[in-house]
């Protein structure tokens, strides 16, 4: 499950995820070969939903 926030100070928006999904993800990327491709959840989450969304065939735009 998914909560977004916004905030009027930052130019992106935090989004909360299930405490198990975020151990996962934690779990997956402190192999020290998988750091190098994604250096935080943050960079494995957001490639994850943009790879998601174009095989879903979304049009993303970016710098909104």
């Amino acid at each position: 499950m998914f909560m977004v926030i916004q905030s009027n100070q930052r130019s992106d928006t935090a989004v909360r995820i299930s405490r198990w999904l975020d151990e996962a993800v934690e779990d997956y990327i402190s192999d020290k070969k998988i750091r190098v491709a994604f250096p935080s959840k943050r960079n494995f989450v957001d490639t994850a939903v943009m790879q998601l969304l174009e095989e879903k065939k979304v049009k993303l735009e970016s710098g909104k």
